[in-house]
């Protein structure tokens, strides 16, 4: 109860800061909008520079809890090389983000740099007024740094002009770790681990049994929606469900997956994991800090993350031995890899942002090799400058990772890099409850039918998509659903700009 309060007050004290520091602006009257439209137009084409000695406050806030410790110091040593500026930063979690911070922003509250939230499209934000162009305040060597398929058109960059940079590079985050002491407690040797379905159920009924209490097969967020989907996404990938990532619909045949027979087997293996009492049993409150930090003091074997666990173990849990697998695949073997897009986009400069060439300052300082080095070097990163990750890239678990990823993910096709217009889709499309993450977490605790609950998700998934389709269309978008299906898409190989063409 402690720690729920202590965060409440962060949120509440962050969400009232925005409005009296940094770029923060009060929401205008009625009478104002004409006047603030009009000055805004009269500068839009102006470039700000910051005198050497104004005092500058940077407001930043996003959701990298994993690399933390090294942007604290970062910033530390930004504030000592401009003694001018000063960075108030926040980490919430993406849960937090998306539920506090997203409110701030809509009413003009917004911090100076933050991520684009899940869910939304660059085109509905810039459309918003969220964000304003960096090219007027980075220079060019600093864009052409980025590694290829870093920048794309409709998800960093729109007509050219670049509103995001992603974080990282963006890699399949559904990965299985596992937790050598506790595999050796309970007599399971690391050569053994399990690669089909029916394997891991019996690993994980062993290692529980073996725990009588103390440790368990796995563990994992379920008070996250987003990671029960990602779950649950991956492993009807396996099965062949072309589900790919979160934030995308994909159609076969003209319908969408959700109640596929490789999401109902997904389902079905999952649901068997909560009745074995494999599952730790506080997986349905933990947010993913909390699952990795259990993991961490050895009670579970495993948990499904991403690369990012890494440096965050090393650092608080440093004699923790672990390792990574692959997701165990069907019994009859994989049907499809893990499905990963193009590098999304993540930091932009608010447009409401007083000083966006010290902003642009602190984002080339943030993808210089002297900090992005760091971040390789730790382990659970891939930065988007290849350059660093081929000469800092060195712990042995993130390298299996890398691996990993090569061989157990594919390139999925986005409907956004297929036709730009589809994120208009997108914007208008509306939330269907309860969402499939949700279901999940009805799973864990045993509480839904889970068949009934996809098919009707699907249904209403269905029905909503061609409404929102059918809106854009009328609206003059040249969108249909066509645009939401690849008829040349091979779920086990990399989908490449030839197929985009060729479809």
């Amino acid at each position: 109860m402690r720690k729920t309060k202590k965060a409440a007050a962060l949120l509440l004290a962050f969400v009232m800061g925005l409005s009296v520091a940094g770029c923060g602006v009060n929401v205008s009257s009625k009478e104002d909008s004409k006047t603030e439209e009009t000055a805004k137009e009269e500068t839009a084409n102006e470039v700000v520079e910051t005198g050497k000695d104004e005092k500058v406050t940077l407001k930043i806030v996003d959701w990298s809890d994993s690399t933390k410790v090294r942007r604290e110091a970062f910033h530390q040593k930004f504030m000592e090389e401009n003694p001018n500026v000063t960075i108030e930063y926040t980490v919430l979690t993406a849960d937090q983000f998306t539920e506090t911070v997203v409110s701030a922003i809509k009413a003009g509250n917004a911090p100076d740099l933050f991520p684009l939230p899940g869910g939304v499209k660059l085109s509905t934000a810039v459309e918003e007024n969220w964000y304003q162009p960096m090219n007027s305040y980075v220079t060019d060597d600093f864009l052409a740094s980025f590694s290829e398929g870093s920048l794309n058109e409709g998800i960093t960059t729109l007509n050219g002009e670049v509103y995001t940079l992603p974080e990282a590079a963006n890699i399949i985050n559904t990965l299985m770790f596992y937790n050598k002491g506790v595999l050796e407690q309970a007599g399971i040797s690391e050569d053994k681990l399990p690669k089909t379905w029916s394997e891991f159920k019996e690993v994980c009924e062993k290692i529980t049994k073996a725990g009588n209490g103390q440790y368990f097969g796995i563990i994992d967020s379920g008070a996250q929606v987003n990671r029960l989907e990602l779950f649950v996404r991956s492993l009807a990938s396996l099965a062949g469900g072309k589900t790919s990532d979160i934030s995308q619909i994909m159609l076969v045949d003209g319908k969408n997956t959700m109640n596929s027979e490789a999401m109902v087997k997904a389902m079905d293996f999952y649901n068997g994991l909560v009745k074995d009492g494999s599952f730790h049993p506080n997986s349905s409150t933990l947010k993913a800090p909390e699952a990795r930090a259990l993991f961490a003091q050895n009670q579970a074997a495993f948990i499904v993350q991403g690369a990012w666990c890494i440096s965050t173990w090393r650092n608080e849990n440093p004699d923790l031995d672990f390792g990574v697998m692959a997701l165990p695949t069907p019994d009859d073997g994989a049907k499809g890899k893990l499905p990963y897009v193009g590098a999304q986009a993540w930091m932009g400069i608010s447009a409401d942002c007083e000083h966006p060439d010290v902003a642009a300052k602190y984002l080339m300082a943030l993808y210089s090799e002297d900090y992005q080095s760091g971040l390789v070097e730790d382990g659970g990163f891939v930065s988007v400058i290849d350059a660093v990750n081929a000469e800092y890239m060195t712990d042995e678990v993130m390298l299996d990772y890398y691996k990993l990823n090569k061989e157990a993910a594919a390139l999925a096709p986005d409907p956004i890099v297929a036709n730009p217009d589809t994120a208009k889709v997108y914007a208008e499309v509306q939330a269907i409850t309860p969402s499939l993450g949700q279901i999940v977490q009805g799973v864990l605790a045993q509480s839904v039918d889970y068949k009934a609950e996809i098919a009707t998700l699907s249904d209403k998934t269905q029905a909503e998509w061609e409404r929102a389709v059918k809106a854009v269309a009328d609206g003059g978008a040249a969108v249909s659903l066509d645009d939401f299906e690849f008829d040349n898409w091979d779920a086990m190989k990399n989908y490449t700009a030839e197929m985009y063409e060729a479809r």
